[in-house]
């Protein structure tokens, strides 16, 4: 059996159901797009575990490299030895994967980034949606995911509260 609260936590938030048989990659892809489209308000529920994870994959398929698993993803043996008999199975932890490089993609120079634009526009405006950001992204010829999109601006907005609550800048989000 296999055990994770991050991932309870995104299944749960994001209502989002495994398919029997599905491969485990297609899957996590899956999470993290349903996880990507998710509202500010229930984004902003998240714990910084789930957070981050969801982060990270969406880096990792932008990259083109395979999705990391749960940290806290363990194995836990359903079956409970004669000496263990009372006593609840020890878990398991999952042996870490050999992190592969993701492929490297060459690019023409631009002079400004997708993800210098993005932050620029919601400094601009904070509430700016996802939608509206791909627009603007297309118009100025970047060629963007609405995954990415959602990431960087969610990212980028948790940077303004930090900002706001250090009292450096008041940002009306």
């Amino acid at each position: 059996m296999r055990e994770s609260k991050i991932e309870q936590e995104l299944l749960e938030v994001s209502a989002l159901k495994p398919k029997k048989n599905e491969d485990r990659q297609k899957y996590l892809e899956r999470l993290m797009r349903a996880v990507s489209k998710l509202p500010d308000p229930d984004w902003e529920g998240l714990s910084k575990d789930a957070q981050d994870w969801n982060n990270g994959a969406a880096e990792a398929h932008k990259a083109g490299a395979e999705l990391e698993d749960f940290p806290d993803y363990e194995e836990v043996d359903d079956e409970v030895d004669e000496e263990q008999a009372g006593e609840e199975a020890a878990p398991v932890e999952k042996p870490a994967k050999k992190k592969e490089e993701a492929p490297t993609k060459s690019y023409a120079p631009r002079k400004v980034s997708a993800c210098h634009t993005i932050k620029k526009l919601v400094a601009k405006k904070p509430d700016i949606s996802v939608s509206d950001l791909s627009e603007k992204l297309k118009g100025e010829g970047f060629k963007v995911s609405d995954v990415t999109i959602a990431t960087l601006r969610s990212d980028f907005r948790d940077s303004l509260r930090v900002l706001n609550e250090l009292g450096v800048g008041k940002f009306n989000l």
